[in-house]
């Protein structure tokens, strides 16, 4: 099933409304009636101006209404475009600019992008010209020759409009998929923000919250602890929360990086949270290895560890971690734990979103069964600091 084309709703200046081109059209016709019946009363020979002549010089500047509509109706405004001067010329009126209107209308089907119109309409005009000056009761041949020129101008003009409107419309189709795949992509980085922030967050609260209920009659301190511990992480989350969602109600973009930000300090904050949720973890110099983080990484490296943590709390609280970072020529970062449920991590929005942090910036993530539990391994570029 072909679908017809939405008419042209008027030059890109214009009100967007068809009836535009009312106006243009009765001052061309005008302006060629008076034209051609001055020329017509200084020229002895010729058929005497009168309405008929009228009516067939009106017939083109008409046609441009139709045209812009497009299909049937700009098929028939490029026949009566064709038409009006031709049969004015045959019948014996001086020509004077009878064919002008009539490049008008090649033109206006070059702009409306009916290519096979305009051409169509421009070679038979020139055609008719050509024969009407060599044919019976001929005319001259001067008028042909600037006829059959002006046709030619109006058909180069009208191929030269249609190829910078298809430009500016492949243009406009490029600039609206740009931006639709830029609020994909930030629609995306902000679900995983959240993902990682409430992930890690409710985590240890599940944990601390566990601890509480377990130790509140027998160690009321342990479980007072336990308490503060979550206050702590719930207002951390909601601080990075509301930073997230930020975004969704001003301008700008969803932060890149944690909200107590990405450096050692915020390292530091994870090891320490998951060492009180009961996890225990070798850094193996995280800490001292993180001062050489380039800026545009640090954020990643930070997202993967949190989230890294976040899983073996999870799937294998109580375990050894084992993290190490080296900061050279590549950065790496690795998170091995002893857990037995480690290795039964499947891939899910929080590996899903260390991997594409990973890509965003060069590098890759591995993620699988380790040697005794569940084993993440990032490695970035270093970039520059």
């Amino acid at each position: 099933m072909t679908s017809v084309p939405d008419p042209w709703t008027g030059p890109p200046w214009g009100s967007g409304r068809q009836t535009w081109i009312v106006v243009p059209a009765a001052l061309l016709g005008l302006v060629t009636i008076v034209a051609c019946a001055g020329i017509s009363t200084r020229q002895p020979f010729g058929r005497p101006f009168d309405a008929l002549a009228v009516a067939l010089l009106l017939l083109a500047p008409a046609s441009l209404v139709l045209v812009v509509r497009r299909g049937v109706l700009g098929v028939l405004g490029a026949c009566l475009g064709l038409v009006g001067p031709v049969t004015y010329v045959a019948l014996g009126y001086v020509p004077g600019p009878a064919f002008v209107p009539l490049g008008f209308t090649v033109v206006a089907l070059g702009v409306t992008r009916q290519r096979i119109l305009s051409l169509a309409a421009g070679t038979a005009g020139a055609l008719a010209a050509v024969v009407l000056a060599t044919g019976p009761g001929a005319r001259p041949v001067a008028w042909a020759t600037v006829t059959v020129a002006g046709l030619a101008v109006a058909m180069l003009l009208g191929e030269g409009a249609r190829g910078r409107a298809e430009r500016m419309r492949a243009l406009r189709a490029a600039r609206a998929s740009r931006e639709e795949s830029a609020v994909a992509a930030e629609r995306l980085r902000i679900a995983r923000e959240l993902h990682d922030v409430l992930a890690h967050s409710l985590s240890g609260i599940t944990v601390q919250a566990g601890v509480g209920l377990h130790l509140m009659d027998r160690e009321p301190e342990a479980a007072r602890r336990a308490l503060t511990e979550i206050r702590e992480a719930s207002k951390d989350a909601l601080d990075e929360v509301r930073e997230v969602l930020g975004v969704l109600r001003a301008d700008g973009e969803a932060p890149r990086e944690p909200a107590g930000g990405a450096g050692p300090r915020g390292l530091a904050d994870l090891l320490v949270r998951a060492r009180a949720d009961g996890l225990r973890v070798d850094d193996s110099g995280v800490l001292d290895a993180a001062h050489g983080l380039p800026d545009p990484v640090a954020g990643v490296v930070h997202r993967t560890l949190q989230e890294a943590l976040t899983n073996v709390r999870r799937h294998a609280p109580g375990a050894g971690v084992q993290a190490r970072l080296v900061v050279g020529d590549r950065i790496v970062l690795e998170v091995v734990d002893d857990g037995p449920g480690g290795g039964s991590v499947s891939e899910g929005f929080g590996l899903r979103g260390m991997r594409e942090r990973a890509e965003a910036v060069g590098g890759t993530l591995v993620a699988g069964p380790g040697p005794t539990g569940f084993r993440v391994r990032l490695e970035l570029p270093r970039g520059e600091r």
